[in-house]
Protein backbone atom coordinates (compact mmCIF):
# COMPACT_ATOMS: atom_id res chain seq x y z
CA UNK A 1 0.00 0.00 0.00
CA UNK A 2 2.80 2.21 0.69
CA UNK A 3 4.90 1.71 -2.80
CA UNK A 4 0.98 1.90 -4.28
CA UNK A 5 0.25 5.64 -2.60
CA UNK A 6 -3.33 4.17 -1.45
CA UNK A 7 -3.95 5.74 1.83
CA UNK A 8 -0.50 5.34 3.06
CA UNK A 9 2.26 7.54 2.08
CA UNK A 10 5.74 6.71 1.19
CA UNK A 11 6.52 6.47 4.57
CA UNK A 12 3.75 4.85 6.18
CA UNK A 13 1.85 7.70 7.37
CA UNK A 14 -2.01 7.62 6.69
CA UNK A 15 -2.89 10.63 4.82
CA UNK A 16 -6.58 11.65 4.57
CA UNK A 17 -9.05 15.05 3.64
CA UNK A 18 -10.22 16.21 7.05
CA UNK A 19 -11.95 19.63 8.27
CA UNK A 20 -13.06 20.81 11.68
CA UNK A 21 -16.50 21.17 12.10
CA UNK A 22 -16.81 24.80 13.20
CA UNK A 23 -14.23 27.31 13.40
CA UNK A 24 -14.73 27.05 17.21
CA UNK A 25 -13.19 23.80 17.32
CA UNK A 26 -10.50 24.71 15.01
CA UNK A 27 -8.75 27.05 17.41
CA UNK A 28 -9.32 24.70 20.41
CA UNK A 29 -5.65 23.67 21.51
CA UNK A 30 -4.51 20.49 21.48
CA UNK A 31 -4.68 19.04 25.01
CA UNK A 32 -8.81 20.58 24.72
CA UNK A 33 -9.89 19.02 21.51
CA UNK A 34 -8.45 15.51 23.66
CA UNK A 35 -10.03 16.18 26.28
CA UNK A 36 -13.44 17.03 24.22
CA UNK A 37 -12.75 13.56 22.78
CA UNK A 38 -12.52 11.99 26.00
CA UNK A 39 -15.34 13.41 27.55
CA UNK A 40 -17.57 12.43 24.21
CA UNK A 41 -16.55 9.75 21.95
CA UNK A 42 -14.18 8.28 24.27
CA UNK A 43 -16.18 8.55 27.60
CA UNK A 44 -16.82 4.60 28.33
CA UNK A 45 -12.76 4.38 28.05
CA UNK A 46 -12.77 7.79 30.59
CA UNK A 47 -15.27 6.24 32.85
CA UNK A 48 -14.29 3.10 32.74
CA UNK A 49 -14.60 0.69 36.34
CA UNK A 50 -11.44 -1.28 35.41
CA UNK A 51 -8.93 1.87 36.37
CA UNK A 52 -7.62 2.21 39.45
CA UNK A 53 -9.36 4.80 40.70
CA UNK A 54 -11.88 6.32 38.07
CA UNK A 55 -12.04 10.14 37.19
CA UNK A 56 -15.67 10.62 39.24
CA UNK A 57 -14.22 9.30 42.17
CA UNK A 58 -11.10 11.72 42.05
CA UNK A 59 -13.13 14.72 41.37
CA UNK A 60 -16.20 13.13 43.05
CA UNK A 61 -19.30 13.28 40.66
CA UNK A 62 -20.04 12.64 37.71
CA UNK A 63 -21.11 16.24 35.95
CA UNK A 64 -19.90 17.43 32.86
CA UNK A 65 -18.01 20.47 34.30
CA UNK A 66 -16.63 18.43 36.95
CA UNK A 67 -15.45 16.03 34.74
CA UNK A 68 -13.82 18.67 32.34
CA UNK A 69 -11.71 20.18 35.36
CA UNK A 70 -10.78 17.44 36.86
CA UNK A 71 -9.85 15.94 33.33
CA UNK A 72 -8.12 19.20 31.85
CA UNK A 73 -6.21 19.32 35.17
CA UNK A 74 -4.50 15.51 35.31
CA UNK A 75 -3.87 16.36 31.68
CA UNK A 76 -1.54 19.56 32.99
CA UNK A 77 -0.21 17.67 35.35
CA UNK A 78 1.42 15.32 33.41
CA UNK A 79 2.36 18.44 30.74
CA UNK A 80 4.07 19.66 33.83
CA UNK A 81 6.05 16.36 34.92
CA UNK A 82 7.44 16.72 31.63
CA UNK A 83 8.38 20.24 31.09
CA UNK A 84 10.20 20.22 34.86
CA UNK A 85 12.38 16.87 34.22
CA UNK A 86 15.97 17.06 33.86
CA UNK A 87 15.54 13.75 31.83
CA UNK A 88 13.93 15.45 29.14
CA UNK A 89 13.59 17.84 27.03
CA UNK A 90 9.94 19.43 25.18
CA UNK A 91 8.89 20.38 21.75
CA UNK A 92 5.29 20.79 22.15
CA UNK A 93 3.30 18.49 23.76
CA UNK A 94 6.23 15.72 22.49
CA UNK A 95 9.15 14.87 25.38
CA UNK A 96 12.85 13.72 24.21
CA UNK A 97 15.04 12.27 26.49
CA UNK A 98 18.30 14.76 26.54
CA UNK A 99 20.81 11.19 25.88
CA UNK A 100 18.60 10.55 22.85
CA UNK A 101 19.34 14.32 21.58
CA UNK A 102 23.50 13.56 22.73
CA UNK A 103 23.31 10.91 20.72
CA UNK A 104 21.83 12.57 17.43
CA UNK A 105 24.10 15.65 17.78
CA UNK A 106 27.24 13.27 17.97
CA UNK A 107 25.91 10.85 15.01
CA UNK A 108 27.90 11.50 11.82
CA UNK A 109 25.04 9.49 9.61
CA UNK A 110 21.86 11.26 7.93
CA UNK A 111 20.13 13.51 10.29
CA UNK A 112 22.50 13.73 12.58
CA UNK A 113 24.57 16.37 14.13
CA UNK A 114 26.29 17.84 10.73
CA UNK A 115 23.09 17.74 9.04
CA UNK A 116 20.80 20.02 11.77
CA UNK A 117 23.81 22.17 12.03
CA UNK A 118 23.44 22.58 8.40
CA UNK A 119 20.25 23.22 8.60
CA UNK A 120 19.84 25.58 10.97
CA UNK A 121 22.60 27.55 9.17
CA UNK A 122 20.68 27.40 6.22
CA UNK A 123 17.71 28.89 7.97
CA UNK A 124 19.54 31.75 9.35
CA UNK A 125 21.10 32.74 6.06
CA UNK A 126 18.06 31.67 3.88
CA UNK A 127 16.86 35.36 3.63
CA UNK A 128 20.42 37.07 3.76
CA UNK A 129 21.14 38.64 0.02
CA UNK A 130 24.24 36.75 -1.41
CA UNK A 131 26.45 40.21 -2.17
CA UNK A 132 25.20 43.57 -1.13
CA UNK A 133 24.40 45.89 -3.68
CA UNK A 134 23.82 49.74 -3.78
CA UNK A 135 20.65 51.46 -2.46
CA UNK A 136 18.14 50.38 -0.53
CA UNK A 137 17.59 46.64 -0.17
CA UNK A 138 13.77 45.35 -0.53
CA UNK A 139 12.81 42.88 2.76
CA UNK A 140 12.76 39.22 1.74
CA UNK A 141 10.59 36.84 3.60
CA UNK A 142 11.67 32.84 2.92
CA UNK A 143 9.66 30.18 5.02
CA UNK A 144 11.55 26.96 5.39
CA UNK A 145 9.12 23.87 6.72
CA UNK A 146 11.49 21.35 8.65
CA UNK A 147 9.36 17.86 7.70
CA UNK A 148 10.05 18.72 4.22
CA UNK A 149 13.28 19.94 4.60
CA UNK A 150 14.10 16.99 6.43
CA UNK A 151 12.88 15.21 3.30
CA UNK A 152 15.89 16.24 1.21
CA UNK A 153 18.78 14.95 3.30
CA UNK A 154 20.30 12.52 1.53
CA UNK A 155 20.04 9.08 2.92
CA UNK A 156 16.99 10.22 5.39
CA UNK A 157 14.40 8.30 3.81
CA UNK A 158 14.21 5.08 5.77
CA UNK A 159 14.63 7.01 8.93
CA UNK A 160 11.67 9.40 8.81
CA UNK A 161 9.37 6.16 8.06
CA UNK A 162 6.91 5.81 10.61
CA UNK A 163 6.81 7.92 14.05
CA UNK A 164 10.77 8.21 12.76
CA UNK A 165 9.15 10.97 11.59
CA UNK A 166 7.83 12.84 14.52
CA UNK A 167 11.35 11.99 16.19
CA UNK A 168 13.41 13.42 13.28
CA UNK A 169 10.64 16.44 13.31
CA UNK A 170 11.41 17.26 17.16
CA UNK A 171 15.29 17.40 17.73
CA UNK A 172 15.32 19.13 14.11
CA UNK A 173 13.33 21.62 16.40
CA UNK A 174 14.83 21.97 19.65
CA UNK A 175 17.96 22.52 17.47
CA UNK A 176 16.67 25.45 15.75
CA UNK A 177 15.42 26.67 18.65
CA UNK A 178 18.71 26.25 20.93
CA UNK A 179 20.85 27.76 17.85
CA UNK A 180 17.91 31.12 18.33
CA UNK A 181 18.23 31.45 21.99
CA UNK A 182 21.82 30.85 22.05
CA UNK A 183 23.42 32.73 19.06
CA UNK A 184 20.67 36.24 18.39
CA UNK A 185 19.25 38.37 19.92
CA UNK A 186 15.56 38.09 20.11
CA UNK A 187 16.16 35.94 16.80
CA UNK A 188 18.26 38.55 15.15
CA UNK A 189 21.14 37.28 14.33
CA UNK A 190 24.96 39.33 13.11
CA UNK A 191 24.35 38.64 9.94
CA UNK A 192 21.00 41.10 10.35
CA UNK A 193 18.41 38.29 9.34
CA UNK A 194 15.41 37.67 11.95
CA UNK A 195 14.21 33.87 12.09
CA UNK A 196 11.44 33.65 14.35
CA UNK A 197 8.88 30.03 14.47
CA UNK A 198 5.98 30.88 12.27
CA UNK A 199 3.47 28.16 12.50
CA UNK A 200 4.25 25.03 15.58
CA UNK A 201 0.64 23.67 14.33
CA UNK A 202 0.68 19.86 16.09
CA UNK A 203 3.61 20.33 17.16
CA UNK A 204 5.56 20.33 14.03
CA UNK A 205 7.19 23.42 12.91
CA UNK A 206 7.93 26.28 9.76
CA UNK A 207 10.29 28.85 10.31
CA UNK A 208 10.28 32.63 8.87
CA UNK A 209 13.83 34.01 8.30
CA UNK A 210 13.53 38.10 7.09
CA UNK A 211 15.91 39.88 6.12
CA UNK A 212 16.89 43.05 7.19
CA UNK A 213 15.61 41.81 10.78
CA UNK A 214 15.83 45.18 12.29
CA UNK A 215 13.04 46.74 10.70
CA UNK A 216 10.29 44.57 12.71
CA UNK A 217 9.37 44.84 16.49
CA UNK A 218 11.36 42.61 18.98
CA UNK A 219 9.47 39.70 21.07
CA UNK A 220 9.91 36.11 21.80
CA UNK A 221 11.14 34.50 18.42
CA UNK A 222 9.67 30.86 19.51
CA UNK A 223 5.97 32.35 20.06
CA UNK A 224 4.21 31.03 16.85
CA UNK A 225 3.48 34.30 14.71
CA UNK A 226 1.47 33.40 11.76
CA UNK A 227 2.56 35.54 9.35
CA UNK A 228 2.87 33.21 7.12
CA UNK A 229 -0.54 31.67 6.78
CA UNK A 230 -1.98 35.45 7.14
CA UNK A 231 -0.30 36.29 4.25
CA UNK A 232 -1.76 33.55 1.97
CA UNK A 233 -5.67 35.26 2.69
CA UNK A 234 -6.83 37.71 0.47
CA UNK A 235 -7.02 41.19 2.16
CA UNK A 236 -10.39 42.77 2.72
CA UNK A 237 -11.27 45.92 0.44
CA UNK A 238 -10.37 49.00 2.53
CA UNK A 239 -14.09 50.53 2.13
CA UNK A 240 -16.19 47.34 1.88
CA UNK A 241 -19.51 47.90 2.37
CA UNK A 242 -21.54 45.60 5.56
CA UNK A 243 -23.44 44.12 3.15
CA UNK A 244 -20.46 43.08 0.95
CA UNK A 245 -18.58 41.59 3.97
CA UNK A 246 -17.79 37.50 4.08
CA UNK A 247 -20.65 35.39 4.09
CA UNK A 248 -20.68 32.01 6.55
CA UNK A 249 -21.90 29.05 4.24
CA UNK A 250 -25.13 27.88 5.79
CA UNK A 251 -27.77 24.95 5.00
CA UNK A 252 -31.41 25.66 3.99
CA UNK A 253 -33.58 23.21 5.76
CA UNK A 254 -35.24 20.18 3.79
CA UNK A 255 -38.46 20.87 2.84
CA UNK A 256 -40.14 17.79 1.40
CA UNK A 257 -42.50 16.57 3.79
CA UNK A 258 -42.96 13.66 1.46
CA UNK A 259 -39.58 12.41 1.44
CA UNK A 260 -38.92 8.99 2.55
CA UNK A 261 -42.67 8.15 3.94
CA UNK A 262 -43.45 4.74 5.08
CA UNK A 263 -44.94 2.48 2.92
CA UNK A 264 -46.70 -0.16 3.73
CA UNK A 265 -46.72 -3.64 2.52
CA UNK A 266 -48.69 -6.01 4.43
CA UNK A 267 -50.90 -5.80 7.64
CA UNK A 268 -52.37 -9.58 8.24
CA UNK A 269 -52.71 -12.01 10.90
CA UNK A 270 -48.70 -12.85 10.85
CA UNK A 271 -47.51 -9.50 11.31
CA UNK A 272 -46.80 -6.13 9.89
CA UNK A 273 -44.46 -5.33 6.52
CA UNK A 274 -43.57 -1.83 5.50
CA UNK A 275 -40.51 -0.55 3.57
CA UNK A 276 -38.69 3.14 4.28
CA UNK A 277 -35.30 4.93 3.00
CA UNK A 278 -33.05 5.30 5.81
CA UNK A 279 -32.39 8.94 6.06
CA UNK A 280 -29.26 10.80 6.90
CA UNK A 281 -30.57 11.65 10.81
CA UNK A 282 -31.27 7.93 11.06
CA UNK A 283 -27.54 6.93 10.48
CA UNK A 284 -26.48 9.79 12.73
CA UNK A 285 -28.34 9.36 15.74
CA UNK A 286 -28.91 5.23 15.19
CA UNK A 287 -32.63 5.08 15.36
CA UNK A 288 -35.43 4.53 12.47
CA UNK A 289 -38.71 5.07 12.80
CA UNK A 290 -41.52 2.68 13.58
CA UNK A 291 -44.88 2.16 11.50
CA UNK A 292 -47.65 3.58 13.39
CA UNK A 293 -49.42 -0.01 13.29
CA UNK A 294 -46.23 -1.58 15.42
CA UNK A 295 -46.61 1.21 17.93
CA UNK A 296 -49.56 1.25 18.65
CA UNK A 297 -50.17 -2.90 19.61
CA UNK A 298 -46.71 -2.70 20.78
CA UNK A 299 -47.52 0.49 23.21
CA UNK A 300 -50.70 -1.43 24.03
CA UNK A 301 -48.98 -4.73 25.38
CA UNK A 302 -45.19 -3.15 25.99
CA UNK A 303 -45.80 0.14 27.17
CA UNK A 304 -44.02 3.18 26.11
CA UNK A 305 -40.90 1.82 26.48
CA UNK A 306 -39.92 -1.53 25.28
CA UNK A 307 -36.45 -3.26 24.57
CA UNK A 308 -36.63 -5.51 21.58
CA UNK A 309 -34.52 -7.19 19.07
CA UNK A 310 -33.13 -5.86 15.91
CA UNK A 311 -31.85 -8.32 13.22
CA UNK A 312 -30.42 -7.03 10.08
CA UNK A 313 -30.08 -9.10 6.60
CA UNK A 314 -27.92 -6.97 4.44
CA UNK A 315 -28.34 -9.29 1.57
CA UNK A 316 -25.49 -10.36 -0.47
CA UNK A 317 -23.35 -8.85 2.11
CA UNK A 318 -21.89 -10.52 5.42
CA UNK A 319 -22.25 -8.60 8.25
CA UNK A 320 -20.85 -8.77 12.08
CA UNK A 321 -22.53 -10.47 14.82
CA UNK A 322 -22.78 -7.13 16.59
CA UNK A 323 -24.79 -5.66 13.72
CA UNK A 324 -26.82 -8.53 12.56
CA UNK A 325 -28.51 -8.87 15.70
CA UNK A 326 -29.10 -6.20 17.92
CA UNK A 327 -30.37 -5.30 20.78
CA UNK A 328 -32.39 -1.65 20.65
CA UNK A 329 -34.74 0.09 22.27
CA UNK A 330 -38.53 0.84 20.88
CA UNK A 331 -39.60 4.46 22.20
CA UNK A 332 -43.19 4.52 21.36
CA UNK A 333 -44.95 7.71 21.93
CA UNK A 334 -48.16 9.12 21.23
CA UNK A 335 -47.16 10.90 17.80
CA UNK A 336 -44.44 8.88 16.72
CA UNK A 337 -42.25 6.12 17.42
CA UNK A 338 -38.84 4.98 16.87
CA UNK A 339 -36.33 2.24 17.01
CA UNK A 340 -33.26 3.48 19.34
CA UNK A 341 -29.75 2.45 19.79
CA UNK A 342 -28.79 1.17 16.80
CA UNK A 343 -25.16 0.39 15.57
CA UNK A 344 -25.90 1.05 11.61
CA UNK A 345 -23.34 -1.07 9.36
CA UNK A 346 -20.53 1.32 7.61
CA UNK A 347 -21.63 0.58 4.17
CA UNK A 348 -25.20 2.01 4.61
CA UNK A 349 -26.10 5.21 2.82
CA UNK A 350 -29.03 7.71 2.84
CA UNK A 351 -31.88 6.72 0.57
CA UNK A 352 -30.76 3.12 1.17
CA UNK A 353 -34.29 1.44 1.05
CA UNK A 354 -35.24 -1.26 3.90
CA UNK A 355 -37.99 -3.35 4.33
CA UNK A 356 -39.28 -4.46 7.89
CA UNK A 357 -41.21 -7.22 9.28
CA UNK A 358 -42.86 -7.24 12.47
CA UNK A 359 -44.29 -11.12 13.55
CA UNK A 360 -47.12 -10.13 15.62
CA UNK A 361 -47.10 -10.57 19.21
CA UNK A 362 -43.22 -10.75 19.39
CA UNK A 363 -40.77 -8.60 20.16
CA UNK A 364 -38.08 -9.11 17.09
CA UNK A 365 -38.18 -6.70 14.32
CA UNK A 366 -36.51 -7.71 10.93
CA UNK A 367 -34.66 -5.26 8.56
CA UNK A 368 -33.66 -6.73 5.15
CA UNK A 369 -32.10 -4.99 1.89
CA UNK A 370 -32.71 -5.61 -1.50
CA UNK A 371 -30.11 -6.29 -4.10
CA UNK A 372 -30.00 -4.63 -7.78
CA UNK A 373 -29.80 -6.72 -10.87
CA UNK A 374 -26.37 -5.27 -11.52
CA UNK A 375 -24.78 -2.53 -9.51
CA UNK A 376 -24.48 0.94 -10.16
CA UNK A 377 -21.67 3.70 -9.70
CA UNK A 378 -23.89 7.18 -8.97
CA UNK A 379 -20.85 9.63 -8.60
CA UNK A 380 -18.29 8.36 -6.34
CA UNK A 381 -20.47 5.56 -4.76
CA UNK A 382 -21.18 2.07 -5.59
CA UNK A 383 -24.58 1.04 -5.32
CA UNK A 384 -25.62 -2.91 -5.15
CA UNK A 385 -29.18 -2.35 -3.23
CA UNK A 386 -32.05 -0.58 -4.35
CA UNK A 387 -32.67 3.22 -2.89
CA UNK A 388 -34.19 6.16 -3.15
CA UNK A 389 -32.55 8.51 -5.34
CA UNK A 390 -34.31 11.24 -4.21
CA UNK A 391 -33.11 10.64 -0.59
CA UNK A 392 -29.07 10.10 -2.02
CA UNK A 393 -29.51 13.04 -3.77
CA UNK A 394 -31.02 15.58 -0.68
CA UNK A 395 -28.80 14.10 2.17
CA UNK A 396 -25.69 12.45 0.39
CA UNK A 397 -23.72 15.82 -0.61
CA UNK A 398 -20.76 17.41 0.22
CA UNK A 399 -20.47 18.09 3.71
CA UNK A 400 -23.38 15.32 5.12
CA UNK A 401 -21.84 12.14 6.24
CA UNK A 402 -22.96 10.08 9.73
CA UNK A 403 -20.42 11.82 11.19
CA UNK A 404 -21.36 15.71 10.62
CA UNK A 405 -23.96 17.65 8.07
CA UNK A 406 -22.14 20.38 7.47
CA UNK A 407 -21.46 23.64 4.89
CA UNK A 408 -18.78 24.86 6.74
CA UNK A 409 -15.24 24.14 5.97
CA UNK A 410 -16.09 23.32 2.17
CA UNK A 411 -14.55 25.08 -0.81
CA UNK A 412 -16.60 26.83 -3.75
CA UNK A 413 -17.03 23.10 -5.90
CA UNK A 414 -18.43 21.59 -3.22
CA UNK A 415 -20.38 24.09 -1.80
CA UNK A 416 -22.17 24.66 -5.74
CA UNK A 417 -22.87 20.81 -5.33
CA UNK A 418 -24.02 20.87 -2.30
CA UNK A 419 -26.55 23.97 -2.77
CA UNK A 420 -27.71 22.74 -5.98
CA UNK A 421 -28.70 18.97 -4.19
CA UNK A 422 -29.71 20.60 -1.11
CA UNK A 423 -31.93 23.05 -2.88
CA UNK A 424 -32.69 22.68 -6.22
CA UNK A 425 -36.17 21.09 -7.54
CA UNK A 426 -36.34 17.32 -6.74
CA UNK A 427 -37.43 14.69 -9.43
CA UNK A 428 -38.66 11.42 -8.97
CA UNK A 429 -35.19 10.07 -10.42
CA UNK A 430 -32.79 11.90 -8.35
CA UNK A 431 -32.92 14.80 -10.50
CA UNK A 432 -32.29 18.61 -8.83
CA UNK A 433 -32.29 21.69 -10.92
CA UNK A 434 -32.11 25.19 -8.86
CA UNK A 435 -32.15 28.51 -10.08
CA UNK A 436 -29.15 30.03 -11.46
CA UNK A 437 -29.53 33.34 -10.29
CA UNK A 438 -30.14 32.62 -6.12
CA UNK A 439 -27.05 30.39 -6.57
CA UNK A 440 -25.18 32.34 -4.26
CA UNK A 441 -27.97 32.64 -1.86
CA UNK A 442 -28.29 29.18 -1.86
CA UNK A 443 -24.89 28.69 -0.81
CA UNK A 444 -24.53 31.71 1.77
CA UNK A 445 -27.88 32.45 2.96
CA UNK A 446 -27.77 35.69 1.77
CA UNK A 447 -25.59 37.45 -1.07
CA UNK A 448 -21.95 36.97 -0.23
CA UNK A 449 -18.97 39.29 -1.15
CA UNK A 450 -17.91 39.63 -4.32
CA UNK A 451 -14.55 37.33 -4.20
CA UNK A 452 -17.12 34.55 -3.32
CA UNK A 453 -19.64 35.28 -5.56
CA UNK A 454 -16.84 34.92 -8.27
CA UNK A 455 -15.45 32.20 -6.38
CA UNK A 456 -18.66 30.08 -6.82
CA UNK A 457 -19.18 31.19 -10.80
CA UNK A 458 -15.88 29.75 -11.43
CA UNK A 459 -16.06 26.29 -9.71
CA UNK A 460 -19.53 26.51 -11.58
CA UNK A 461 -17.71 26.97 -14.89
CA UNK A 462 -15.98 24.35 -14.04
CA UNK A 463 -18.74 22.06 -12.76
CA UNK A 464 -20.67 22.50 -16.04
CA UNK A 465 -17.79 22.00 -18.51
CA UNK A 466 -16.89 18.47 -16.50
CA UNK A 467 -20.23 17.59 -16.97
CA UNK A 468 -20.68 16.72 -13.08
CA UNK A 469 -23.51 19.81 -13.78
CA UNK A 470 -25.94 20.48 -16.70
CA UNK A 471 -27.79 23.82 -18.17
CA UNK A 472 -31.38 23.76 -18.52
CA UNK A 473 -34.27 25.61 -19.19
CA UNK A 474 -37.02 26.60 -16.36
CA UNK A 475 -39.86 29.26 -15.52
CA UNK A 476 -40.97 31.30 -13.14
CA UNK A 477 -44.64 31.78 -11.81
CA UNK A 478 -45.68 34.52 -10.56
CA UNK A 479 -45.61 33.71 -7.07
CA UNK A 480 -41.82 33.70 -7.85
CA UNK A 481 -41.72 29.56 -7.61
CA UNK A 482 -39.11 27.78 -10.25
CA UNK A 483 -40.49 25.85 -12.76
CA UNK A 484 -38.97 22.48 -14.72
CA UNK A 485 -39.85 21.81 -17.79
CA UNK A 486 -40.98 25.10 -18.66
CA UNK A 487 -44.64 26.16 -18.41
CA UNK A 488 -46.36 28.30 -21.31
CA UNK A 489 -46.67 31.73 -20.46
CA UNK A 490 -44.31 32.14 -17.65
CA UNK A 491 -40.80 33.78 -18.51
CA UNK A 492 -37.98 31.54 -18.96
CA UNK A 493 -35.18 31.34 -16.22
CA UNK A 494 -31.19 29.44 -16.59
CA UNK A 495 -31.33 26.51 -14.06
CA UNK A 496 -28.27 24.55 -12.82
CA UNK A 497 -29.27 20.83 -12.94
CA UNK A 498 -27.24 18.07 -10.95
CA UNK A 499 -27.75 14.66 -12.99
CA UNK A 500 -26.70 11.50 -10.56
CA UNK A 501 -23.71 9.46 -12.99
CA UNK A 502 -25.33 6.47 -12.84
CA UNK A 503 -22.44 3.89 -14.90
CA UNK A 504 -23.37 0.29 -15.48
CA UNK A 505 -21.51 -2.73 -15.19
CA UNK A 506 -17.80 -2.40 -16.79
CA UNK A 507 -17.46 -4.62 -19.73
CA UNK A 508 -13.85 -6.40 -20.03
CA UNK A 509 -11.46 -5.64 -23.52
CA UNK A 510 -13.36 -7.23 -26.53
CA UNK A 511 -16.54 -7.71 -25.11
CA UNK A 512 -19.77 -6.84 -27.14
CA UNK A 513 -23.00 -6.00 -26.97
CA UNK A 514 -25.72 -9.16 -26.49
CA UNK A 515 -26.84 -8.51 -29.97
CA UNK A 516 -24.15 -6.84 -31.77
CA UNK A 517 -23.42 -8.71 -34.90
CA UNK A 518 -22.05 -6.38 -37.14
CA UNK A 519 -20.31 -3.76 -34.61
CA UNK A 520 -17.32 -3.23 -33.20
CA UNK A 521 -16.10 -4.42 -29.98
CA UNK A 522 -17.07 -2.46 -27.08
CA UNK A 523 -13.70 -1.78 -24.95
CA UNK A 524 -13.39 -0.10 -21.78
CA UNK A 525 -10.38 2.73 -21.35
CA UNK A 526 -9.20 3.33 -18.14
CA UNK A 527 -7.65 6.68 -16.93
CA UNK A 528 -4.82 7.80 -17.92
CA UNK A 529 -1.95 9.82 -18.73
CA UNK A 530 -1.07 11.25 -22.32
CA UNK A 531 2.06 12.87 -23.24
CA UNK A 532 1.34 16.45 -24.42
CA UNK A 533 3.02 17.93 -27.90
CA UNK A 534 5.80 20.25 -26.63
CA UNK A 535 4.05 23.69 -25.86
CA UNK A 536 0.67 22.21 -24.90
CA UNK A 537 -0.43 22.27 -21.59
CA UNK A 538 -3.48 20.32 -19.65
CA UNK A 539 -7.00 22.22 -18.90
CA UNK A 540 -8.13 23.18 -15.78
CA UNK A 541 -10.71 20.57 -15.96
CA UNK A 542 -8.50 17.93 -17.23
CA UNK A 543 -6.42 18.56 -14.07
CA UNK A 544 -9.26 18.62 -12.29
CA UNK A 545 -10.71 15.21 -13.21
CA UNK A 546 -6.85 13.69 -12.65
CA UNK A 547 -7.05 14.93 -8.74
CA UNK A 548 -10.66 13.64 -8.49
CA UNK A 549 -9.30 10.04 -9.93
CA UNK A 550 -6.59 10.09 -7.57
CA UNK A 551 -8.86 11.18 -4.80
CA UNK A 552 -11.12 7.81 -5.84
CA UNK A 553 -8.07 5.80 -5.92
CA UNK A 554 -7.06 6.73 -2.40
CA UNK A 555 -4.08 7.81 -3.73
CA UNK A 556 -2.04 9.47 -0.51
CA UNK A 557 -0.22 12.14 -2.67
CA UNK A 558 1.18 13.38 -6.10
CA UNK A 559 -2.56 14.54 -7.21
CA UNK A 560 -1.17 16.99 -9.60
CA UNK A 561 -0.59 15.99 -13.07
CA UNK A 562 3.15 15.79 -14.09
CA UNK A 563 4.62 18.38 -16.18
CA UNK A 564 4.11 17.80 -20.09
CA UNK A 565 1.18 15.57 -19.64
CA UNK A 566 -2.83 15.61 -19.71
CA UNK A 567 -5.03 12.89 -18.14
CA UNK A 568 -7.32 11.11 -20.57
CA UNK A 569 -10.66 10.18 -18.58
CA UNK A 570 -11.98 6.64 -18.50
CA UNK A 571 -14.51 6.04 -21.96
CA UNK A 572 -15.63 2.80 -23.84
CA UNK A 573 -14.15 2.57 -27.69
CA UNK A 574 -16.35 0.87 -30.17
CA UNK A 575 -19.57 0.63 -30.91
Amino acid sequence: MRTRRRWLSGEGHVVVDVSYPSPEAARRDDLTAYADYLLTTGREQLLSPFVPVSLAELVGGAGEELLRAGLLDLLDTVQTALLSSDLLRTWGHYAVPRTSLAECWGDAGPLGGNDLKSLAAAVEHAATPAKRRHGLTAPVNVYTAVGPRLRQVPGAAELLKGVGYATAVCRANLTLADVVRRDSEQGLFESGCLVTLDDAFESGGVWRSHYPGGTEPSGDPLIPSGRGWASTAPAPPEQEAESEADADPVDQPLTDADLGACELLRNDADGVVWRSPLRLAHLMDGWFPLHPHVQRELRRSHGPRVRTRLELDHSGRTANAHEAGQDVTAELGDVSSRLTGIAWPLDFFPGLFLELCWPRGGRVIRATTTPLKETLEVDDRVIGHRYDPRVLTREDPPGSDRHGDSAVGLGPRQLVLRAVRRCGLLTLDGHALLDRSVLPSAAYGRPPARPQALALEAALAELLSERRLESALGSRDAWGQPHYPAREGQPAIPLVAYRPLRHREKRPWGDTEPDGAGQLPLQLVAGHLRRLRPGCSPSAAQRAAFRDHCRRLGKADGWELPYGYTFVTEHTRGR
